[in-house]
C-alpha cells in the first residue's frame, strides 16, 4: 500500500510541475532554457551509466542521560554496484550489494541491501523516489574478545532491519546559468563557474525493527518491555547553496550546502506489538554534498560523495539515521533509438507533456 501511495504521489508531482510549467509558458509565449553560454543539455541522448559505490549507514541511539551509553550500529557493505539510465526528463538507478570477504563476515556479520530510484531531471525542479531496504547491522561499541579463536569480533545484530520510501525534490532558483545536474546527474554540463541558490526537501515514511529490544524507555522496568520497533515519517525542508567551478570547460568541481529542518512524527512499538508512545520533534542539521569529475559530448565520468540523514528527538533518546556514498560513475550517450523515441513520445510526453 505505501508503494502504491508514494507512486501516486511521484505522478502527482510530476503532472504538478508540468502543469505549472505550461502555465508559464502560456504566460510568456516563450519557451523556457538555461543559457547556453553555462549550461548544455544532454537529455536528448540515451545515456547508460555503470556506478560502484562505497556507502555508509549508521544508525545511532544516543540517551539524553549521559550516564547510559550511546549505540551505535553499522552496516557490513563492501560495496554497491548498480546501473543507471536516462532518456530526457526520466532517469532511473538500481543498485545491488558485492559481495564480503567470509573473514569480515564472521567480524562484522552479514548486511543484505536493496535500492531503486527513479526520478525526473528538469532543469529547474526535478523530483525522485528512493527505496532502500537494509538487514543486518553490527554494534560498533561492542567488541567481543574470543579467547578460544584468538579473535575479536563484533556483537551483530542480524535481526536489526531499516526500510525507507522516500519522495524528494529540488528547486534550483538559478537555473538559467547553474546546473545542480551536471555534476550529480550528468544530463547537464556546466560550461563556466557559477554559483546558484536551491531548496530541497523530502517526505519519507521508515521503519526501525529487530527481533528484540533496541531501544528501553526509562520508565520500563525491563529489557523485555523495551522498544522493539520505530516508525516515523519525516519532512525536510532545506535552502541552500552550490557551486560549480569549471575547469577548460571539461573539469569540474562542485559542493551544494544545505541548512536542513527535519520534522518528524514518531511512534514506538514495544515487543508486545503495542504502541506504547507516539510524538513529534523538529531537528535542524547541515547536509553537503561533493563531486569531481569529468565531461565530453559523449563520455561522462564522476566522483561524487551524497548523504541523507533523519534524526528523530524522542523524550529520552535521539535516533538517527545517516545513509552516504562515495560513487564513481562513469557513462556514456548514446544516440536514441527511433522506437524509444515513439514510445516515449506516445506515454510521457502524450499524457504528462515531459
Amino acid at each position: 500500500m505505501r508503494v502504491v501511495l508514494f507512486f501516486s504521489s511521484f505522478i502527482f508531482f510530476i503532472t504538478l510541475v508540468h502543469a505549472q510549467e505550461q502555465v508559464e509558458y502560456s504566460a510568456r509565449k516563450v519557451k523556457l532554457r538555461a543559457d547556453t553560454n553555462f549550461v548544455k543539455s544532454y537529455k536528448n541522448y540515451l545515456t547508460v551509466g555503470l556506478f560502484i559505490a562505497a556507502p555508509i549507514n549508521f544508525l545511532t541511539i544516543t540517551p539524553k542521560d549521559s550516564a547510559i551509553k550511546k549505540s551505535t550500529y553499522k552496516t557490513n557493505l563492501a560495496s554497491i554496484i548498480g546501473f543507471t539510465v536516462a532518456y530526457k526528463s526520466i532517469y532511473a538507478a538500481i543498485g545491488f550489494r558485492a559481495p564480503v570477504e567470509a573473514d569480515k563476515s564472521s567480524t562484522y556479520g552479514k548486511t543484505y541491501f536493496k535500492a531503486f530510484a527513479i526520478g525526473t531531471q528538469k532543469t529547474r525542479f526535478s523530483i525522485r523516489f528512493d527505496y532502500r531496504k537494509t538487514n543486518g547491522f553490527y554494534n560498533s561499541d561492542s567488541l567481543i574478545y574470543n579467547s578460544s579463536t584468538n579473535s575479536s569480533s563484533y556483537l551483530k545484530r542480524g535481526d536489526v532491519n531499516t526500510k525507507q520510501y522516500m519522495l524528494s525534490g529540488l528547486y534550483n532558483f538559478s537555473w538559467k546559468k547553474y546546473s545542480y545536474l551536471s555534476s550529480f546527474n550528468f544530463s547537464e554540463h556546466q560550461l563556466k563557474t557559477r554559483f546558484g541558490f536551491i531548496l530541497k526537501s523530502s517526505f519519507s515514511s521508515n521503519q526501525l525493527k529487530s527481533d528484540s529490544s533496541l531501544i528501553n524507555l526509562t520508565n520500563t522496568s525491563s529489557v523485555s518491555d523495551g522498544i522493539q520497533q520505530l516508525n516515523y515519517t519525516s519532512f525536510v525542508i532545506g535552502p541552500g547553496m552550490g557551486l560549480n567551478v569549471v575547469i577548460a570547460k571539461r573539469i569540474y568541481f562542485s559542493m551544494m550546502l544545505f541548512l536542513s529542518y527535519d520534522f518528524v512524527g514518531y511512534k514506538f512499538i514495544d515487543n508486545n506489538n503495542n504502541v506504547i508512545y507516539k510524538s513529534s520533534s523538529i531537528t535542524a542539521f547541515f547536509e553537503e554534498k561533493m563531486a569531481v569529475g569529468y565531461h565530453s559530448k559523449r563520455f561522462y565520468a564522476g566522483l561524487k560523495f551524497t548523504a541523507d540523514q533523519i534524526q528523530v528527538q524522542t523524550r529520552d533518546y535521539k535516533v538517527g539515521n545517516l545513509f552516504g556514498a562515495l560513487t564513481l560513475d562513469v557513462g556514456y550517450r548514446f544516440n536514441a533509438p527511433g522506437i524509444l523515441k515513439k514510445v516515449y513520445a506516445k506515454t510521457f510526453t502524450k499524457y504528462l507533456g515531459m
